[in-house]
């Protein structure tokens, strides 16, 4: 009969270390935050392997006094608090004395400090149950060194994500730290090499210009709104910049980087008048709050807290947004407010797809891709003139039946978005956008497709923020075996001096910051770069609505589309063919 029995402090210590240390971003977070409640100017962070090997957070704080250094890593031993009743006036980012006893459970560490009160420091070094502490003659300050992060819970690593996902989040937490305290100099160094830099600066603007560049500060408007308990302050997207993905929606509480997961769903409120689908605000938001109406004692980690009234808090982040919007806008009628209904429209009802099936041969050159992929035999079987199929149609209109291609008979274009044609028995319409999108993608995934360069007649000079620079100079050799010609340079930009012949009209600047956006959100960017990449290429490269379109173009989409050697959705996932029956329009008009 199994017995109930107490878990041994080892074994406590180890479990406890889960819901603390998610990752080596947890251990540089936590060891950050530490750094700062030190009173330190000056962080440096290096970490090698991801964090996996070695984590070490060096600072020029006031250190840890000699007999206080083997308490700091007993589990609860903190310096931040001495009852329940001080958490409801905590200002500092650590207090609940878990994150150092959770690391050394899991971790081999050592911890070198000299306190200014102290004429020479200690060193201590802990491996599983050992600690030993010894004289440091070294720097005022503390320097905690983290190695070998989960050597005795395996199955622990085993849920981490990739090397270039870890040293992502990394990077994220630290940036975000960095963020909130713009009077500390930061430093970040990976596996030998710095990667960051940032000087002690003045305000949180001069933070956000070393971080994400002079551009994105330009595109930001600063608002500020305070009542008597609260004060939010931050930096929102004007209404010409909008993003991709989320991820330049932060908010800070007391400066405490937090998780909050009503923040995009009031954001896009604030927004909705401007912002289309799948585009997104960037908002840098600070609230200043009395400790007493915040809970920031909800998470092990604590990256979550719970405000004592979230629709007051709620309703406070929309109207800061929507005042910055109005302040400068509101003349120009470019921002109308929004309702104040609680939730966002719903989305309208899906349509009911009907793909074509069936093998067709493929026998079209491809004028669409500049030059033909392979398995695309050329051929003139179906040329016509390279005159606009839209003016075709509408001059010679009594030729519609002129037209075949696949067994079809062309109808025409509608709307200048979808291609129509008839097979005697359905209409077929393909969204040729979406179509050729799929085609080009396709096609350089693989290898298919081979381009040329052309040059840009004015080279670009695009600035970056310093996470999306860092991922950049993963993908430009990619980027530039597929025909751009890309390079980096100095002070966190890149430079573009030429573009696939395939994607002359490609707006250089907005394609570039959609792959970095895109990067960002990735969950393993070495793993997904050449998808996210063909992804973005694909798109900007295809025929949009709007677009002249001759015969030749017409003929190749209906053959490829209807080849059987494409998926029928888009890289996006949204379908590109629909069928509507000839006795779905008889049933409809009474005939049936």
């Amino acid at each position: 009969m199994n017995r109930i029995k107490v878990l041994s402090d080892s074994v406590k210590r180890k479990i406890a270390a889960g819901e603390v240390v998610e990752g080596p971003f947890s251990v540089v977070k936590e060891l950050m935050e530490n750094s700062l409640d030190a009173a330190s100017t000056e962080i440096d962070v290096e970490i090698q392997e991801s964090g996996l090997k070695r984590i070490l957070v060096r600072d020029n704080g006031i250190g840890i006094l000699r007999d206080d250094l083997p308490l700091s890593i007993r589990e609860y031993a903190t310096s931040k608090i001495e009852s329940i009743t001080d958490i409801d006036s905590i200002l500092s980012y650590g207090f609940r004395g878990e994150a150092l006893s959770s690391i050394c459970s899991i971790s081999q560490m050592t911890i070198l400090t000299r306190s200014r009160d102290e004429d020479s420091g200690s060193r201590l070094v802990s491996s599983d149950s050992d600690v030993a502490v010894h004289e440091y003659a070294g720097p005022y300050g503390t320097t905690v060194i983290v190695e070998n992060l989960y050597y005795n819970v395996p199955a622990r690593k085993k849920f981490l994500k990739g090397k270039g996902t870890e040293l992502r989040r990394v990077r994220e937490a630290f940036l975000r730290i960095a963020l909130s305290n713009p009077g500390v100099s930061f430093s970040l160094s990976v596996n030998g090499k710095r990667q960051i830099t940032l000087p002690g600066a003045d305000a949180v603007s001069d933070r956000i210009q070393q971080i994400y560049g002079e551009d994105i500060l330009d595109k930001l408007y600063p608002e500020r709104m305070r009542d008597i308990s609260v004060e939010i302050s931050g930096y929102l997207s004007k209404p010409d910049f909008l993003k991709s993905s989320r991820s330049m929606q932060i908010l800070f509480v007391n400066d405490r980087p937090v998780e909050y997961r009503y923040l995009g769903f009031l954001l896009s409120r604030a927004y909705e008048a401007i912002a289309a689908k799948g585009q997104h605000p960037v908002a840098l938001l600070f609230i200043k709050i009395d400790p007493s109406l915040v809970d920031v004692n909800i998470h092990p980690a604590k990256k979550e807290v719970k405000f004592f009234d979230q629709p007051y808090i709620d309703k406070f982040i929309i109207h800061l947004a929507r005042k910055a919007l109005n302040r400068v806008h509101a003349a120009d009628g470019i921002f109308k407010p929004g309702s104040d209904r609680d939730t966002l429209p719903a989305d309208a009802a899906a349509v009911k797809e009907e793909l074509i099936p069936g093998q067709l041969p493929l026998e079209e050159a491809s004028p669409l891709l500049g030059r033909s992929a392979e398995g695309l035999a050329d051929s003139d079987s179906y040329s016509q003139p390279r005159e606009s199929f839209r003016s075709f149609i509408r001059d010679v209109s009594g030729l519609y039946g002129e037209i075949e291609v696949a067994g079809l008979r062309v109808l025409g274009v509608v709307f200048d978005s979808y291609i129509m044609a008839e097979d005697g028995l359905s209409i077929i319409i393909i969204d040729y956008h979406a179509a050729h999108e799929r085609i080009i993608f396709d096609s350089l995934m693989k290898g298919e497709l081979q381009t040329e360069t052309q040059e840009v007649m004015f080279p670009r000079l695009l600035e970056l923020s310093v996470e999306d620079y860092l991922n950049a100079q993963q993908c430009l050799p990619l980027l530039n075996e597929i025909g751009f010609d890309i390079e980096a340079i100095s002070d966190n930009s890149v430079i573009v001096r030429g573009v696939p012949t395939m994607g002359g009209s490609i707006d250089v600047e907005a394609f570039f910051h959609e792959i970095v956006d895109s990067l960002r959100s990735e969950s393993d960017i070495r793993e997904n770069i050449r998808r996210v990449i063909f992804e973005r290429v694909a798109c900007h490269s295809a025929k949009r609505s709007n677009d002249e379109l001759t015969g030749d173009d017409i003929m190749f989409i209906i053959r490829a589309a209807l080849s059987g050697r494409y998926d029928r959705r888009c890289p996006h996932g949204r379908p590109y063919i629909y069928r509507i029956e000839k006795k779905d329009l008889e049933r409809i008009f009474k005939r049936a």
